[in-house]
């Protein structure tokens, strides 16, 4: 009994010593894993191959004139659709400069009003995001020197702010807001007393009160037959101004757009396909389906001339503006490029699983900013699994083999 003794104790301190050993080491091995492997989760990614144009918009309008000058008091907001036969401005002979620019400025507050109501249903969190997204963009733009850009941008950033006021107030409208600042524009103009000239629409269409002499140059019909060397020259015309203008009327939601540009930067645009687009610079945020409906090619250089037959409200109709066209889109699981490696023809990366690594085939689609978009429904090959979502593949990490464990 007594020789027993020594015997189980020197077989429980063995179990002991054994145990802390298996602690120690697992400790070391998931502090290694901890600090001295970087992993990439594999996550889905959109990839969008766009172009960046500067081009010009082409449509059809007429520009409207008064006989008398004096302060212009319009009826109609820009881009608001108005029939035959309507008044779009009363002139007042004896209004001045500082009492329009009022005017003007409770017409904004109105219009911020009016737009933020019609954004839809959207959540306050949603509102703040594009809050957050579009400050970012406008202080980009400033620090650019961009500030037409940055103006521009400034006003959708008032509606969506109105937008997230209207929310958070629990209010189902402006309506009131609105009735107010229309009363005290209708209190002001009516301090004018009789206007000295009505201006009307001789047919139906969308008024703007701004005017640029282009109006006769850069028509729809010119648009569809125009050439490379014949923009050259439309761009040396001279703008062919109206005496007592005081407005344009777009006769039609058809325009176009049209971009001279090289030809490295119109590679993959095709004749009768339709591509979203941006206009970077324009107040309105919403992309705009638009066909290209003619591409010319010459000694490096190409012409561009996209179609819509949609004129949103809200878009601001300035002649020359730049717009992001998107190419083609890449959907699939985004890797960095500098994790792909390659053997026996067949494209690969290393993933840690289970305190391992592992050889996981790709199939690359897109190549864009540092990063591969791979297919999602890549099968793999006979030898090698393909890459999954969620997988974590191993960075910076040189002599790799498949299976070799990790510490």
């Amino acid at each position: 009994m007594e020789n027993g003794i020594p015997k189980i104790y020197k077989r429980i301190l063995a179990v002991c010593l054994c145990l802390l050993a298996a602690v120690y080491l697992g400790y070391h091995i998931f502090k290694n894993l901890q600090e001295d492997i970087s992993l990439f989760a594999v996550r889905p990614y959109t990839a969008r191959d766009s172009a960046t144009f500067t081009g010009y918009i082409f449509r059809e309008e007429t520009v409207l004139s008064a006989r008398t000058s004096g302060l212009c008091h319009y009826r109609y907001y820009d881009g608001e659709k108005v029939g035959a036969d309507k008044i779009v401005c009363e002139v007042y002979r004896y209004g001045n400069a500082d009492i329009a620019e009022k005017i003007d400025e409770y017409k904004k507050q109105i219009e911020i009003l009016r737009r933020s109501e019609s954004l839809g249903r959207l959540t306050v969190e949603e509102v703040e995001k594009r809050i957050s997204h579009l400050t970012f963009a406008i202080s980009e733009k400033k620090t650019a020197g961009d500030t037409a850009a940055a103006d521009a941008l400034s006003d959708e950033l008032l509606v969506l702010m109105a937008k997230k006021d209207l929310l958070t107030s629990g209010k189902a409208n402006y309506e009131a807001e609105i009735i107010l600042l229309e009363a005290e524009i209708s209190r002001i103009v009516s301090a004018f007393g009789s206007a000295s000239e009505y201006v009307t629409t001789p047919y139906s269409g969308y008024f703007y009160a701004e005017t640029d002499g282009f109006e006769t140059i850069f028509t729809s019909e010119m648009a569809e037959d125009i050439a490379l060397h014949t923009f050259d020259l439309l761009l040396q015309e001279a703008p062919k101004n109206t005496t007592g203008a005081i407005g344009t009327l777009i006769t039609s939601a058809k325009w176009y757009y049209v971009s001279k540009t090289d030809t490295e930067n119109a590679d993959g645009f095709i004749v009768g396909a339709t591509y979203d687009c941006l206009f970077i610079d324009n107040g309105y945020s919403e992309t705009i389906p638009m066909k290209l409906v003619s591409k010319e090619t010459e000694n490096g250089e190409a012409l561009l001339v996209f179609f819509s037959s949609s004129l949103p409200r809200d878009f601001d109709i300035t002649r020359c503006q730049r717009m992001e066209a998107v190419r083609e889109e890449h959907t699939g699981l985004r890797i960095p490029t500098e994790v792909v490696r390659v053997k026996d023809g067949v494209t690969y990366v290393y993933i840690l699983r289970e305190g391992a690594a592992y050889e996981r085939a790709v199939d690359i689609l897109w190549e864009q900013n540092g990063y591969f978009i791979i297919s999602p429904d890549f099968a793999g090959t006979d030898d090698m699994k393909p890459l999954a979502l969620n997988d974590l593949i191993i960075l910076d990490e040189t002599d790799l083999y498949d299976g070799k464990f990790m510490q």
